[in-house]
């Protein structure tokens, strides 16, 4: 474990257990105004721009040397916060890290967020951003989807509705941590409560209310591992064997496997959940996305 990594941990816990005594509705205006803020410091070699697609506010996040290339690998990216939080400030320095390292241009999308706009808006956001593209011409073997956390599991409903929809499929999937059973059946929910330095079962169960308060969580748009995993591009999951959503990473992987599919799970020890958004501040983040990029670039060969 590096020392950025003890350190960050030290700070993650302390931060949960003050969030704890919080309310629902006092803990999301924090993390709102905490992930609202613009953390990262850039690349001279990456430049940043916004954009509207399909009525939906996106950015990209490009090294420069490929903004005028229409033939450029393009990673359509959903960021996570339990669907209520997170923004565009909150992941643009891990999208600048894996747009270098990976040399593709990263679209972070800024989803629709609950309660204000409860499932499925971000869903159909999603859907609408990746249609889009394949209207304007890109061509779907430049394209990969990827998330964390919540942004995960959008990125696997996702893929699993392009599919059902008969429309042409990315090449590959990035998941980093996913959110991707809601009724929360892993045993890595209670058995990692007392090692996950960012998340509690409590804080999952409020998001959940927020997002899907009409809908049960067994519909598979809301729990894309009780969905069909069948005929999905090869996916690349990310997980810290610490952290409580462990066992969805693991259960993905097994489940991908057994369907016939192309699976790559890293495991890592110690880290937090959803530790490759942290680039800039630890070096086992950074490893992480070196072994994305280097995904990336075989799913997109394929």
């Amino acid at each position: 474990m590096s020392i950025q990594n003890f350190f960050i941990n030290r700070f993650l816990k302390s931060r949960l257990k003050a969030s704890l005594q919080l309310s629902p509705a006092q803990r999301l205006r924090q993390g709102r105004k905490f992930l609202s803020r613009d953390y990262g410091k850039g690349r001279p070699d990456v430049a940043v721009r916004a954009d509207v697609i399909a009525g939906v506010p996106v950015e990209w996040v490009e090294p420069k040397a490929l903004s005028q290339d229409a033939r450029a690998p393009i990673c359509v990216y959903l960021h996570g916060g339990g669907f209520i939080v997170g923004s565009l400030n909150s992941h643009r320095d891990m999208a600048t890290h894996l747009a270098y390292m990976a040399q593709v241009r990263m679209l972070m999308v800024d989803y629709r967020l609950a309660p204000e706009h409860p499932f499925p808006a971000a869903h159909e956001d999603a859907m609408a951003v990746y249609r889009a593209l394949l209207e304007r011409g890109v061509r779907h073997s430049q394209l990969l989807l990827g998330g964390d956390s919540a942004g995960g599991n959008l990125a696997l409903a996702t893929a699993q509705s392009i599919r059902d929809a008969g429309l042409p499929m990315p090449s590959g999937l990035v998941l980093f941590s996913p959110w991707l059973d809601l009724t929360h059946g892993g045993d890595s929910i209670a058995a990692n409560q007392g090692t996950d330095a960012m998340l509690h079962r409590q804080l999952l169960v409020d998001a959940l209310a927020m997002y899907a308060p009409t809908t049960l969580a067994t519909n598979p748009k809301i729990s894309p591992l009780l969905g069909n995993l069948k005929g999905l591009p090869p996916i690349l999951t990310v997980v810290s064997l610490s952290e409580i959503l462990r066992d969805d990473a693991l259960r993905l992987h097994q489940q991908l496997q057994a369907a016939g599919g192309d699976s790559t799970c890293l495991q890592w020890k110690h880290t937090p959940h959803a530790f490759p958004v942290m680039a800039r501040l630890m070096p086992e983040a950074r490893d992480a996305l070196r072994q994305t990029a280097g995904f990336m670039a075989r799913a997109l060969r394929r």
